[in-house]
């Protein structure tokens, strides 16, 4: 949920005008309760203005608890993303929850499938492991932004985004089916304005029809989504006051006190080293990103780590620098190790999702390499700037620990 991709600055270009006018008159054809709620001109004004979330409070059901409990970080980024899409393209979803939609949790023998069903129409899926998440939307946004250019094919390919033409027998010619590979990509998509209305214009369509599965509605599910979606909506909104920089401040290096603890077991040339070689390392990194344009800094949300940076596509690292000095080699990868861990999961709970990195002098275990992936840190040694810039690189996307990590890093 990490850094999250920005949203797009809002171009009108695709947009007709009698979008609005004809969408309104399909829905005050249609006989409704949710007329009590609001009106068919208001739901079409709704579906194509600036999309802005549901608002936490009222939510559609209480829910005890912690949300999280029980969930590892891709499957938080899973109900994350499901509750931001309920709370984002259902209208009046607080009030009409159990009545014109629900969110079901569906076992189908591998991952469980959280669905987004409104109206008779299911809308909206994403796989609890991150493994798919698709979408169906109206097609005449998405048909005119492509007329007008402003909508990026090639992006979407590059992204391994899928769009077919939608066979489900309600609206059958006149919606998309979309598939993302991933969580992250689905976010990105669904910051594209054009995706946005055409998701909205659908469910408030569909919305407005008959609703025949209220059995099965689960007031607790919709209220842990719910919760979960404010991680993403935390994460549009970057704590560093730097901005947005991806950093609470410069980085300005390490120095050694004046007066070191006159401590019999206290060693302080080897201390010194430490510090020294810590502080080398940092600079090194800071100056190897800075080749490629990006700024670095220390502190991220308040929380003390190392280094802080955001890459050219918004996703957010930290790192943690460990210094490898005489015989510390193992004691300081498990003590960097667990530090970004802890990092990674405080940043989570404030809906923040990096890509976290371990920075150290030396790494002779060749067993650590895979200790890091298996938590999903990338270990960065010595200062091969080759080998920096390919894990940097070829580093998956995190998966939302809550983000928040939000696939593997």
């Amino acid at each position: 949920m990490t850094a999250v991709d920005p949203i797009p600055a809002p171009t009108t270009a695709w947009l007709l005008p009698e979008y609005a006018d004809e969408l309104a008159d399909v829905l005050a054809q249609r006989r409704s309760r949710l007329w009590q709620l609001t009106s068919p001109g208001e739901l079409a004004a709704w579906a194509l203005a600036e999309p802005e979330p549901a608002p936490l409070d009222p939510g559609p059901a209480a829910f005890e608890g912690d949300w999280t409990d029980g969930l590892d970080g891709t499957q938080q980024a899973a109900w994350a993303l499901a509750g931001w899409v309920t709370r984002m393209t259902v209208p009046e979803a607080a009030a009409t929850a159990g009545r014109h939609w629900l969110l079901s949790q569906v076992d189908q023998g591998g991952a469980p499938l959280l669905r987004l069903t409104v109206g008779v129409l299911e809308t909206f899926g994403v796989l609890e492991d991150g493994a798919e998440v698709w979408l169906r939307v109206l097609a005449a946004p998405l048909d005119s932004a492509v007329d007008a250019g402003a909508l990026d094919e090639e992006e979407w390919e590059r992204r391994g985004v899928e769009l077919a033409r939608d066979g489900t027998r309600t609206l059958a010619e006149d919606k998309y089916l979309l598939r993302c590979p991933d969580i992250r990509t689905a976010q990105w998509l669904l910051r594209q304005p054009p995706v946005m209305a055409g998701a909205r214009m659908l469910n408030g369509w569909v919305a407005a029809g008959p609703f025949p599965f209220k059995s099965r509605y689960r007031p607790e599910i919709a209220a842990r989504a719910w919760l979960a979606a404010e991680t993403l909506l935390a994460a549009e909104s970057p704590a560093a006051p730097i901005g947005g920089q991806g950093f609470d401040r410069p980085y300005t290096g390490s120095a050694v006190p004046a007066e070191l603890p006159a401590q019999r077991s206290f060693d302080a040339a080897a201390y010194r080293a430490g510090v020294n070689e810590h502080d080398r390392l940092c600079r090194a990194l800071v100056d190897h990103l800075a080749a490629s344009g990006l700024r670095v800094g220390a502190g991220l949300a308040g929380v003390n780590v190392d280094l802080a940076w955001r890459d050219t596509e918004g996703r957010q690292f930290i790192a943690e620098v460990k210094s490898v000095v005489g015989g510390n080699e193992v004691e300081q990868l498990r003590l960097g190790l667990g530090q970004v861990l802890e990092y990674r999961h405080r940043l989570a709970t404030l809906g923040m999702w990096v890509t976290p990195v371990l920075v150290v002098s030396r790494c002779t275990d060749r067993a650590w390499p895979a200790i890091c992936g298996d938590s999903h840190v990338i270990l960065l040694q010595g200062e091969r700037a080759s080998d920096w810039t390919a894990a940097l690189t070829e580093g998956r996307d995190p998966t939302p620990v809550l983000v928040i990590d939000e696939a593997e890093a």
